[in-house]
């Protein structure tokens, strides 16, 4: 217990004795997780919605007039052999013409003949490809000109997005998380200097170098884990202030609650873990040469 005392009692004297350099590390810190995290998170949603389109928006493939059964088994063979494509289910011109007539009901002339062609509903499985498989039906013989319909708009919108999140992501935490870094092995080297005679009495009197070591570990492990824990709830406040502008222009919109536990839970670790690992880099080799 005396030593566990002593330890933690040291690491909170080096995290007091520079406050200015504290400051500024648990703060670059906190910017740096909330920046790369808010990416990230914005990134897990979207590709989250991304990976659910395919179920949402299917594809419809419109064949020729006059195509045989025979011809729409073998279209339908040959879109599912397509890489990408998930599900492929016909839909008859019969069928597709008495739902049409439900739906209109009285509008609908009684002598007007089926004007609908068979089709087929396409779902993928992955929105990536929707182009290169919209492509490939489209050379099918049985495939009527212009006969692939989907939101292409649309699924290109959303690869467009998940890229430039995925480069923004990349260009902050190549910016941002070595800043941090180099902040705390500035903070652990500077005590380290100030503490460079009491560290060689220290060693003098038979204090083991993991002794000595492991105060200048907890103080890079609580900057992190300060920053993570501070990023938290700044992440939050910006959600919500999304979520509410987005509650405002569509009321329709329900956004999904914020994870505020487990994302404090992981910014604080992935945080404590980074300063870890620079205070380590900072400190073994001053410590190995005293």
């Amino acid at each position: 217990m005396n030593r566990l005392q002593f330890l933690i009692g040291e690491a909170w004297a080096s995290l007091t004795r520079h406050k200015g350099m504290t400051f500024a590390t648990i703060t670059t810190s906190a910017v740096a997780l909330f920046l790369v995290g808010g990416l990230a998170y914005a990134y897990w949603r979207i590709d989250a919605y991304a990976r659910s389109l395919p179920s949402r928006f299917e594809m419809r493939v419109f064949l020729r007039d006059g195509t045989t059964y025979d011809q729409v088994r073998e279209t339908a063979t040959a879109i599912r052999a397509i890489e990408g494509v998930d599900t492929v289910v016909h839909i008859p011109k019969d069928a597709a013409w008495q739902r049409f007539k439900r739906d209109l009901r009285e509008a609908m002339p009684e002598d007007l003949g089926n004007p609908l062609p068979d089709a087929f509903k396409v779902i993928l499985k992955d929105l990536e490809e929707s182009r290169s498989v919209a492509a490939s039906i489209k050379r099918l013989p049985a495939v009527a000109p212009n006969g692939v319909n989907y939101l292409s708009e649309e699924h290109e919108l959303i690869s467009h997005i998940l890229r430039l999140l995925g480069w923004l992501g990349l260009g902050l935490f190549g910016t941002l998380v070595p800043t941090a870094g180099i902040l705390i092995y500035i903070a652990i080297r500077l005590a380290l200097h100030a503490r460079r005679r009491e560290i060689r009495i220290m060693s003098l009197v038979g204090a083991t170098q993991s002794t000595i070591l492991i105060p200048f570990l907890i103080e890079g492990t609580v900057q992190g884990a300060i920053g993570g824990a501070l990023a938290t709830p700044a992440l939050y406040t910006v959600y919500r202030l999304f979520a509410a502008t987005v509650e405002g222009l569509m009321a329709t919109v329900d956004p999904s609650p914020f994870p505020l536990w487990p994302t404090l839970a992981l910014l604080v670790v992935t945080g404590g873990a980074f300063g870890f690992v620079c205070s380590l880099v900072a400190a073994r080799r001053p410590l190995r040469e005293a």
